[in-house]
Parts: C-alpha cells; structure tokens; sequence
C-alpha cells in the first residue's frame, strides 16, 4: 500500500471522532496492561499531537454545513442519544445514520485536501 504522508484515513477520522472528548480535556487514554515508559522530550511550545488533531478536525468541522455541522457535534462533540437528534434535526435514523457517513467522507476530503484525490487516484488505479 502507498503511503502519502500527510494523509489522514476515513478511519482514523472516525476514530478521532469517537475519542473527540478525550481530545478536547488532552488526556491519554491509558492502557492498564501497558509498561510505564518515558515518553521521549516534550515539545517546547506545549502543544501536543493530540491537540493538533483536535485543532486540525475543529477547522474542518468548521467548514461543514450548518446541518452536517450539528450532525457531527450531535453525535460525536456532545455524544447525544440518538433518539433525541433525530427528534431535534427532524430526520429518521436511517437519515441520520447517512448524514454520519456523509460526515465522515466531508470531513476526510477537507483533512486531506489534494491528498484525498491522490489516494482516490491510487486506489482507482490499483484497482485496475
């Protein structure tokens, strides 16, 4: 598999979402098996990757419509019940469920920019 560096996956969106709140307070998310270690030097200006991750997805929130927009931050942001949005957005599930997944793809190509449509490319050609 090419890599292109730079590029973030659809997964890793949805995963970055998922943990959006530990983001937001900056915690690690421990692992209870794992063995303490020295996490390397810190970066001089305070700002860690975590927080890059969390500025980078809230600039890309940023441009989303005012309805994708409360999607995001209905399901992921603020982790509301899913029978309360759709009540609140006025759609049904399978809607709401679409409109996630349309999200997620909205989200991947303003992450990525020029590097979505060079992964396309690859993925296109690799298909034959």
């Amino acid at each position: 598999m090419l890599k292109i560096e730079g590029f973030v996956s659809k997964k890793n969106i949805r995963r970055l979402l998922e943990n959006y709140h530990t983001l937001e307070t900056g915690d690690q998310m421990p692992n209870p098996d794992a063995a303490p270690q020295n996490g390397g030097p810190k970066a001089y200006d305070g700002v860690s990757g975590g927080r890059l991750n969390k500025i980078m997805l809230d600039n890309a929130i940023a441009e989303l419509s005012p309805f994708m927009r409360a999607v995001v931050k209905c399901r992921w942001t603020r982790q509301l019940p899913v029978k309360d949005t759709v009540k609140m957005l006025g759609i049904s599930k399978s809607v709401y469920y679409n409109r996630c997944d349309l999200a997620i793809e909205q989200l991947y190509i303003q992450v990525n920019g020029k590097a979505a449509g060079i992964q396309a490319l690859y993925d296109r050609i690799a298909r034959g």
